[in-house]
């Protein structure tokens, strides 16, 4: 393994901006990994060999004085945002024939931040599972373990980024699609505030109104501070994004006062939780405390409402919105894996749409009453281990069992709060992590808690061979 390819992004940063190491010099390290992990792993789909080594070439030609914060850094990007010359098939092999004719804002502003795209990641079908594989592209593999899934729907940008296949990977999070694959492979991830990122799309169309509620644009990397890195680059404005936010914080005051940090393993209170799982937490309300947080355990408030007002809401969209579409372009196995969410959660009529709009503000409430009392919350990011490949598929009947395990994260969309994940835990085969809530738009809190947890718990957050 080139040693290049193990260094962090803020790592890769520091040395370029110094002149140490030159931009084509990291990214044939990068691209030379793909070669050797792909086909193999079937997460960097579409590799951009040619345009990036002429940009990374130019770029050292003409070194700005003050380079900015991603300059010179492989970054990867999912199939499912526009990218000027490609398509945004979202997996779907309808759609892979039609390029984009202009960037995203999450495109914009990582190029804009000095990043060199090396290639796309793939996704699942309208990317909307938890596992990924799609009629073009076939299987992602983890490369902690080919048998497990990468997690879903950025499962593509996990693989790549726990192989070293580039140091950050673009992915987005409608119910969980940053966390739960940053989780599946040993990984670290922000999923923002909603509003905090931009994000629009102009192919295939605008996007709907849960959709513009509840997901997100962020980036997948081996470390806390690599997603801080881009965090700060992601955040500029764009005028194509009338849910934008720029605010700076939540506006709450801390004085000088530790922050107060709570946890909960349970939130559900029905003993599903796997016990390596509670182990995950048990290691980062450890790591917390000696970070010299104030630490309590609590009970988050309606989270069995809250899991279940997003699927509702999600499914209330989806048939109205969605299901011609899916019926039209979608496989079989997508078309019943949708029909399964259908089944789960329900599909409200007009008046229980209604019903749990309503629900969700009062939830939420009730969620900003608790960030009275903690200033982040730490919880499991799956209440089980990491499934079995294309489980949702292969196995329906235990589809209900997966999105069971799958609710500490539906609660984070429902409510357009922060969400970070962070490794805490080597268990086998796959390592295992948390996720640091936070009240709306305190992404750093979430980050700098995350951040001083992989401090203490100094675990190897360096890429793997696929095994």
């Amino acid at each position: 393994m080139d040693e290049i390819i193990t260094w962090s992004a803020a790592t890769t940063a520091k040395r370029l901006a110094q002149g140490s190491v030159k931009v084509a010099e990291v990214t044939r390290a990068h691209l030379d990994r793909i070669e050797t992990c792909e086909p193999g792993l079937r997460a960097v789909v579409e590799p951009m060999a040619e345009v990036a080594m002429a940009q990374a070439e130019a770029m050292d030609r003409e070194k700005p004085d003050n380079p900015p914060a991603l300059w010179g850094l492989p970054v990867t990007f999912k199939i499912n945002v526009d990218f000027e010359g490609y398509p945004n098939s979202n997996g779907l092999p309808a759609l892979n024939d039609k390029p984009a004719d202009s960037d995203a804002p999450v495109v914009a502003n990582l190029k804009a931040g000095g990043a060199v795209p090396i290639g796309r990641t793939s996704t699942p079908e309208f990317s909307l599972r938890f596992f990924t594989s799609n009629p073009i592209y076939g299987r992602t593999l983890n490369p902690w373990d080919k048998g497990l899934t990468s997690g879903g729907s950025s499962g593509g940008a996990s693989s790549a980024v726990a192989s070293g296949m580039g140091v950050l990977g673009h992915g987005n999070d409608l119910g969980g699609s940053l966390r739960y694959p940053a989780y599946c492979c040993g990984l670290a991830t922000l999923r923002p505030s909603m509003g905090r990122v931009p994000a629009f799309n102009k192919t295939p169309a605008e996007r709907p109104a849960m959709t513009q509620m509840m997901s997100v644009q962020g980036v997948i990397a081996r470390e806390v501070g690599d997603v801080k890195l881009a965090y700060d680059v992601l955040r500029r404005r764009s005028s194509l994004d009338p849910l934008w936010n720029g605010a700076e914080d939540s506006g709450r005051t801390r004085g000088d006062r530790p922050l107060r940090v709570g946890y909960c393993v349970d939130a559900f209170g029905d003993g599903k939780v796997d016990p390596d799982v509670a182990r995950a937490v048990e290691a980062a309300v450890g790591a917390a405390k000696q970070a010299g947080y104030t630490v309590e355990e609590v009970v988050p408030p309606m989270a069995r409402e809250a899991a279940q007002t997003w699927g509702e809401l999600l499914n209330a969209e989806t048939s109205v919105m969605m299901l011609d579409t899916i019926r039209e372009l979608g496989s079989e196995g997508a078309q019943t894996v949708i029909d399964g969410y259908a089944e789960i959660f329900g599909v409200p009529d007009q008046a229980g749409f209604m019903a749990a709009m309503s629900r969700r503000l009062f939830i939420h409430r009730k969620w900003m009453e608790m960030f009275d009392f903690v200033d982040a919350l730490i919880l499991p990011v799956s209440g089980q281990k990491p499934f079995a490949a294309d489980q949702d598929i292969e196995q329906p009947e235990t589809l209900k069992d997966i999105m069971e395990a799958q609710r500490f994260l539906y609660i984070v969309n429902m409510l357009g709060l922060p969400g970070a994940t962070v490794r805490t835990l080597e268990a086998a085969p796959v390592p295992l992590g948390v996720q640091i809530i936070g009240d709306r738009m305190d992404d750093v809190i979430c980050m700098e808690v995350a951040h001083r947890i992989e401090k203490e718990l100094a675990l190897d957050l360096g890429p793997i061979d696929p095994r």
